[in-house]
C-alpha cells in the first residue's frame, strides 16, 4: 500500500499513527422436512458443526467455474441480492440504486484489481487504481469520505483499526475467489452500523458448486511503462459431495515490478529513481455444508503484501517500505426452520498489522544521506458475532437481528530524525472500542391492503447502537417503491447514518511539547447523515434498460483535523511560537447530492453498449459555534483541510477534492458465441487536488490546486478456445495518454495484460 502524505499532517499521522412465531394461528404451515428428515438433519448438523472446528485451519474457496459460452454483457432483472435486505431479493424488487457485477462480468472485464472493477459502478470513484499497483486505493461512493463507505465479504465488514479512519485500502483485496459483488449506493447504516454513510461493497465468495472436483488455474502476464512487468497466479480448489459438504482452498500471487510512484520534475537527476515495486500473496479455504435446511461454512484468510512507497508527492525515496498482513477467519450458521422462518448466526475474527520502514538512505551522487530512520508497527482486531432471524409472509418480511462489534487498535513508533529520537506507544492504552447492536427491517407489499395495490411496497428500519465511549446512536430508513409495470418502477429513500470516531482519532496521546492538549478527543461525536434519493428504473427488454437517480446526503458532525495557535495573540499576529499542538473536532456539516444515470442496449445480435454517469457536486460549512472550547482550551483554531480560521467566523467552502463527474462507457462486439471484443472509455473531469502550503498560516496546511480532466480508451478481446480453456487481452490506455490521478504522483500509461483460464 501506497500511504500519500501531504504536508504537516500527514507527517505527523505518519510518524504518529505509522507513526417467532413461523406460522399464522389460523393456518397449518407447511414444513420443508418431516420430523423424523428434521432429526436426520439435525443429527448431520451437530458431525457438521464437529467436522469444522475440528478441521485444520483453511482459508477462502474456489473461483473455479465452467466456461460460459455466453459473452453478452447482460445485468438480468432476476440477478438476486442480499446486501439491500439481508436476505435474498432480486434486483427488480429492490428500490435501491444497486451495481451488480456476476462472476462472468469480472472475468469478461480483464480488471486486475477489486478497485479497478468498482470503478466501472456509477456513483463510485476511487483514487489509485491507474497509479502503480501499490499505491493507496481509496473508495469514495458518492462523495462520501473514504472512510464513510462499507467494504464487505459475504457481509462482515472489513474494518482497518490501525488507520486513522478505519478505512480499507482496496490494494488489500484480490479478485480470487468471488461470486459475485454487490454495490448498494446510498446510507445503510440502518442495516450495517458504522461507516455505511455512502453505500456498502459487499462481496459475496463462493460457496457450494456443481458435484466432484472443480478447479481453476489462471495466470495474468503484463507490462505498462518502461521496464515493468506483472506476473500473477491463481489455483482455486474446490470439492463438493452429493450430500451437501464441500471444501475449497485457494492460491493467489502478484508481483509487480513497477513504476517511480512520483511525477518526476528534476531538470538531471543525480540519482536514478527507484521502481516502487508491490508484492502480494494470498491463501486460504473454505470448509461448509449446504441443503435446503442448513447453510454452514467456517472459512479463512491470509493476505500478505509488501510495497515500496515515496514520502510525498514528486519525491523519490528508494528505502521506504510498507508490509501489511492480515488473518481473517469468519463463520456463518443459517438454519432453514420452515417455508417462512430461518434463524441465522455469523461472524469473524480478523487482524492487520502494518510494519512502516523508512531507513536513512543515500540522496545523490556525492553520498549525502538524508540522516533519518523511522519504523512504525501499527496492529488491530476486530471481534463480530451478528444474530438474524428472518420471518416472511406473502405480503411482508420481517428481518431481526443484533450483535457486537468489538475493536482494538496498538501503535509503536521508533522515530530518529537528524540527531533526535522520538519513541512512542499505544499498547499499554487498552484501546478498545465496543459497540451492541439492535436493528429490525420490515418489507410491507401493499396487498395487505388491497390486490390492487400490489405494485407498491414499503421498506421501513431502524437500528439502536450502544458504543462504549460515545454512548447510544439511533438510524433509520423509508424507503417506498412503486411498480408502474412489469418493466417499470419508481422509488424514494429516505435514510439516516452515522460514522464513529476512530480509536486514534479518540485516544491519540500524542500532543506538542509546549501543550497539554493531546491529539486524541474522547468528546468525538459519530458523524450523522440524512440521504434523500429519488430513482426510475425502466427496463426496455432483455438487453436494454435504463436508470436514473437523484441524491442528495448532509453529514453533520463532520471530524475535521485541526491546528491549535495561541488565544492570547491575534490571528493576524500569530508567529509559530504561537503553536498549541493539533486535535480533532467535530466541526463541518458536509452536503454533496448527484445524478446517477446507467442505460445498456442491444445494437442487432451482435453489438451491445452500456454507460453510465455520475455528477457529483458539493459543499461544506465549519461552524465556530460548533467549536469545543474546553478540548481546545480556547486556542484558535485552524483548518488543516483549508488553513482558514474558525476562531472568529463560519468558514464556507464549496467543491469537493478528488471527486469529480465521471461516465464510462462499454460497447461489445461479439461475432461468435465464443469470441468477443470490447471497448471501454472512461472521462474523468477537471477536479480538485490538495497541496501543502507553507504559506498558510505560521505552520501551513493543505491548499486546493486542480487537476486536468482525462479521457482513456482500453480494448479487451476474448476467446473460449474450448471447452476448458480461454484466454483474455486487455490493453489499457491504448493512446497512452499522459495525466494525472492524483497530483504529484505517476500513472501506468500504456499497459498490455494477457490471462489465460484452464477449468474443469
Amino acid at each position: 500500500m501506497k500511504l500519500f502524505c501531504y504536508g504537516a499532517e500527514q507527517t505527523k499521522m505518519y510518524k504518529t499513527l505509522m507513526q417467532n412465531p413461523s406460522a399464522s394461528a389460523n393456518k397449518p404451515r407447511k414444513t420443508i422436512l418431516s420430523l423424523q428428515a428434521f432429526k436426520q438433519e439435525k443429527n448431520m448438523f451437530n458431525k457438521i458443526i464437529s467436522f469444522v472446528f475440528l478441521s485444520s485451519f483453511l482459508t477462502s474457496n474456489s473461483f473455479s467455474q465452467e466456461i460460459e459460452q455466453d459473452t453478452i454483457p447482460v445485468k438480468e432483472l432476476s440477478e438476486v441480492v442480499v446486501s439491500v435486505s439481508r436476505t435474498d431479493k432480486k434486483i427488480n424488487e429492490v428500490g435501491r440504486s444497486i451495481s451488480y457485477f456476476s462472476n462472468k462480468d469480472i472475468k469478461n472485464s480483464g480488471v486486475n484489481s477489486v478497485a479497478e472493477l468498482l470503478s466501472l459502478a456509477e456513483g463510485v470513484y476511487i483514487t489509485g487504481t491507474t497509479q502503480d499497483f501499490g499505491a493507496n486505493q481509496s473508495l469514495f461512493i458518492r462523495g462520501a469520505n473514504s472512510n464513510q463507505s462499507l467494504v464487505m465479504v459475504d457481509g462482515i465488514p472489513l474494518l482497518d483499526p490501525s488507520t486513522p479512519g478505519n478505512a480499507l485500502d482496496l490494494s488489500e483485496l484480490s479478485l480470487t475467489d468471488i461470486d459475485h459483488v454487490e454495490v448498494v449506493k446510498g446510507s445503510h447504516s440502518t442495516l450495517y452500523g458504522s461507516s455505511a454513510i455512502g453505500g456498502v461493497v459487499n462481496i459475496i465468495t463462493n460457496k457450494k458448486m456443481k458435484e466432484g472436483l472443480n478447479m481453476n488455474v489462471r495466470g495474468t502476464a503484463g507490462v505498462f511503462g518502461k521496464e515493468t512487468s506483472l506476473f500473477s497466479q491463481n489455483i482455486d480448489v474446490n470439492y463438493t459431495c452429493k450430500g451437501g459438504f464441500y471444501s475449497a482452498v485457494n492460491f493467489n500471487n502478484v508481483n509487480v515490478n513497477g513504476i517511480d510512484a512520483t511525477v518526476d520534475t528534476a531538470a538531471v537527476d543525480l540519482m536514478p529513481r527507484d521502481k516502487d515495486g508491490m508484492n502480494r500473496f494470498d491463501y486460504g479455504g473454505k470448509l461448509g455444508y449446504k441443503s435446503k435446511i442448513f447453510d454452514i461454512y467456517v472459512s479463512g484468510r491470509k493476505t500478505e503484501k509488501t510495497s515500496d512507497i515515496d514520502s510525498r508527492e514528486y519525491t523519490d525515496d528508494d528505502n521506504y517500505t510498507l508490509n501489511f498482513s492480515r488473518s481473517l477467519l469468519s463463520y456463518g450458521v443459517k438454519c432453514n426452520v420452515d417455508s417462512n422462518f430461518s434463524i441465522g448466526v455469523n461472524g469473524a475474527q480478523s487482524s492487520f498489522e502494518r510494519v512502516s520502514l523508512n531507513d536513512s538512505s543515500i540522496v545523490d551522487e556525492l553520498g549525502t544521506y538524508d540522516h533519518q530512520y523511522y519504523k512504525g508497527t501499527y496492529s488491530g482486531k476486530t471481534f463480530i458475532n451478528d444474530l438474524q432471524l428472518h420471518y416472511k409472509q406473502r405480503a411482508y418480511n420481517i428481518v431481526i437481528g443484533g450483535g457486537i462489534n468489538e475493536q482494538k487498535m496498538d501503535q509503536q513508533v521508533y522515530s530518529y530524525y537528524h540527531g533526535f529520537i522520538w519513541e512512542g506507544s499505544l499498547d499499554t492504552l487498552n484501546l478498545i472500542s465496543s459497540t451492541n447492536s439492535f436493528f429490525v427491517l420490515a418489507d410491507l407489499n401493499g396487498s395487505i391492503i388491497s390486490n390492487k395495490a400490489k405494485g407498491f411496497t414499503l421498506s421501513l428500519g431502524g437500528r439502536s447502537n450502544k458504543n462504549n465511549t460515545f454512548g447510544t446512536s439511533t438510524t433509520y430508513q423509508i424507503n417506498p417503491m412503486m411498480k408502474i409495470s412489469d418493466k417499470a418502477s419508481v422509488y424514494a429513500n429516505i435514510s439516516s447514518g452515522y460514522n464513529a470516531p476512530s480509536l486514534y482519532q479518540l485516544h491519540s496521546p500524542d500532543r506538542d511539547f509546549v501543550s497539554t492538549i493531546t491529539r486524541g478527543n474522547v468528546n468525538l461525536l459519530p458523524e450523522r447523515s440524512i440521504t434523500k434519493e429519488f430513482g426510475i428504473n425502466q427496463q426496455i427488454n432483455e438487453h436494454a434498460g435504463i436508470r436514473i437517480a437523484y441524491f442528495q446526503t448532509v453529514v453533520k458532525d463532520v471530524i475535521e483535523y485541526v491546528y491549535l495557535w495561541n488565544k492570547n495573540t491575534s490571528v493576524q499576529a500569530l508567529t509559530f511560537w504561537d503553536y498549541r499542538g493539533d486535535t480533532y473536532l467535530n466541526l463541518g456539516t458536509l452536503t454533496t447530492e448527484g445524478i446517477e444515470f446507467e442505460a445498456k442496449g442491444a445494437i442487432g445480435k451482435k453489438l451491445f453498449v452500456s454507460g453510465n454517469f455520475s455528477f457529483l457536486r458539493g459543499k461544506q460549512l465549519n461552524s465556530y459555534e460548533s467549536i469545543d472550547t474546553v478540548k481546545t482550551q480556547g486556542n484558535h483554531v485552524q483548518l488543516y483541510s483549508t488553513g482558514k480560521f474558525v476562531s472568529e467566523q463560519d468558514v464556507h467552502t464549496t467543491g469537493l477534492t478528488r471527486r469529480p463527474v465521471v461516465a464510462n462507457v462499454s460497447l461489445t462486439y461479439v461475432p461468435a458465441s465464443k469470441v468477443f471484443f470490447k471497448v471501454i472509455m472512461k472521462s474523468v473531469s477537471k477536479r480538485n487536488d490538495v497541496m501543502y502550503n507553507y504559506k498558510l498560516g505560521p505552520y501551513g496546511a493543505l491548499d486546493k490546486t486542480s487537476v486536468q480532466a482525462y479521457t482513456l480508451f482500453d480494448l479487451i478481446a476474448g476467446v473460449h478456445l474450448s471447452e476448458n480453456i480461454s484466454a483474455l487481452l486487455r490493453v489499457e490506455n491504448i493512446g497512452n495518454t499522459t495525466y494525472s490521478e492524483i497530483r504529484g504522483f505517476a500513472s501506468r500509461g500504456r499497459g498490455i495484460f494477457f490471462n489465460i483460464s484452464y477449468s474443469f
